[in-house]
């Protein structure tokens, strides 16, 4: 049985870890397994390209009449039978490989027996092989415990019939680039191509977490049948300060927990939970919003129920583009200790128009809001708990002018928050002051704290004062009788512990020192 498994849909396996008995040992291939390895990688990896390209490659084929003409449409027929075949090929040239290799043997024979039961799943914990034979730890499949929402929205449903008529053929444009090339501009970390460059680089870094941190690799059903790669660092009984606490890390556009930002709370001592975005890694699925929503709530349901963390224990750290999960999270678990957002954005659809071409505007418009509507600040203001930005005064991708500090998407997010807790402090003057301020990198801001002659702890005692006649409720209903100066004054004092600033471009590693608690209020 195992035989014939391995010529159909057998996994390749990567590595052994070390164990009490055996030292790590990375799984050598044979000739066999190698060449048609190569190939199969380079086929799935050409279909990646084709499959992102397919709007023009439809058009280019259309204007040469190829759709036309039967010839045309032969010539093409054979060519794509020739590649399947040489796919299928492949694998059974790779199976054949498997047969001889025994060290292959020997991993296929336990795999066998975990799957029929005479073996626990722990067996399969020294081996690191391709995920979609890996068993299931957790599943939420047709059992979600709460229905999972998407913050879309679309203007068409306010247009008149002939309006949304005139609008078709930008329905359907923009259809086909969110199912091609705009989900990999959005997300490159879910493509084919990617994926496979990488993939070594991902080896390595699992190597690293399981051996060096003890982490373990879970695989999670989300409530479509997704599967989530995920891996989990206990420090419960090595950190007895921050071990307690798990940090559920979203990782961004292009980012991997094999290779990502769970480094700066892992060096903090916190346990840690990290996941792949669906497409990412060794993940299934597509990141769109929905399956975004549905892999971070069975992430958090598996915290919760299998690893026993309460949820007043659990942060929500993200980089990036995932803000938009680590936000949804924390709207729909309000009782967490902790948001914290490296490097994130308030929404996406200035800065995907800002790559764009202007004649493409209403394209994007309606390809964004329709299918990828990544409105972080409207879930981050549903969550009323600690929260805590990082600038880059450098960032080069969530700005629309990476010159100008001013232009970066994060000050909006602030403002967009501190304007939903204070909304009587937060008035047009205000945010003015506090829309110059961050238009400052660090040393000018500080100037500019100066020249203002703020009393932060007078600032402090009088928000303390407001927030407990408002019995410490957010949103804070207390100050509009204040001076316009004293407004100001709260306004930067809060820009200042909500926001902190870190010199650098989007992707340098957070450093941990950085990794702290936001303020609160107290």
């Amino acid at each position: 049985m195992a035989f014939v498994w391995m010529f159909t849909s057998g996994p390749q396996l990567f590595y052994r870890y070390k164990d009490g008995s055996h030292a790590s040992t990375v799984y050598a291939e044979n000739k066999a397994e190698a060449y048609s390895s190569r190939i199969i990688n380079c086929l799935r990896a050409s279909w990646s390209v084709c499959y992102f390209f397919s709007p023009l490659l439809l058009i280019m084929f259309y204007r040469r009449g190829i759709f036309h003409s039967a010839d045309g449409l032969s010539y093409y027929a054979k060519i794509v039978a020739a590649t399947v075949a040489v796919y299928y090929a492949a694998h059974l040239t790779r199976g054949f490989g498997r047969m001889s290799n025994s060290a292959y043997k020997v991993f296929a024979e336990e795999l066998n027996k975990v799957k029929t039961g005479r073996l626990p799943p722990s067996a399969l914990a020294k081996y690191d092989f391709q995920f979609s034979h890996w068993p299931v730890n957790y599943s939420l499949k047709n059992n979600r415990s709460r229905p999972v929402s998407v913050n879309q929205q679309s203007d068409t449903q306010q247009l008149s019939f002939s309006q949304k008529v005139k609008l078709v053929p930008l329905q359907v444009l923009s259809y086909l680039a969110a199912h091609s090339f705009a989900r990999w501009m959005i997300y490159p970390g879910s493509t084919d191509l990617l994926n496979a460059m990488i993939g070594p680089n991902l080896l390595l870094g699992r190597k690293k977490l399981v051996e060096s941190y003890s982490g373990k690799r879970y695989k999670l059903e989300t409530y479509e049948g997704n599967h989530i790669d995920s891996i989990f660092i206990d420090r419960r009984h090595h950190d007895r300060e921050n071990g307690n606490t798990l940090v559920i890390v979203s990782e961004g556009n292009a980012a991997f927990y094999e290779a990502g930002c769970m480094d700066a709370p892992l060096q903090k001592g916190y346990s840690i939970l990290g996941w792949n975005h669906p497409g990412f890694g060794s993940s299934t699925g597509k990141p769109h919003p929905e399956q975004e929503h549905n892999a971070i709530d069975t992430v958090v349901q598996f915290a919760l129920n299998k690893l026993n963390f309460p949820v007043d224990q659990i942060i929500f750290f993200s980089w990036s583009i995932g803000g938009f999960a680590s936000s949804w999270a924390a709207a729909n678990y309000p009782e967490c200790k902790a948001l914290i957002l490296d490097a994130t954005f308030d929404d996406i659809l200035p800065l995907a128009a800002n790559r764009m071409p202007v004649w493409m505007a209403g394209l994007v418009d309606i390809a964004v809001r329709k299918y990828f509507n990544l409105d972080i600040a409207s879930w981050v203001n549903k969550y009323d708990g600690p929260v805590k930005l990082i600038r880059r005064t450098q960032d080069e991708m969530i700005s629309t002018n990476p010159a100008n500090v001013a232009t970066n998407r994060g000050n909006f997010l602030l403002i967009k928050i501190l304007e939903r807790r204070y909304p009587k402090i937060l008035n047009n003057e205000s945010i003015a002051v506090v829309t110059q301020y961050l238009s400052f990198t660090e040393n000018m801001k500080q100037v500019f704290l100066s020249d203002k002659d703020i009393d932060f702890d007078v600032c402090h005692i009088t928000l303390l004062d407001l927030a407990r006649q408002n019995d410490m409720a957010i949103p804070m209903l207390g100050g509009d009788d204040l001076d316009q100066s004293v407004k100001d004054h709260l306004a930067l004092y809060l820009a200042t512990k909500y926001m902190e600033d870190m010199t650098s471009t989007h992707c340098v590693p957070l450093p941990a020192e950085m990794f702290k608690l936001p303020w609160q209020l107290t």
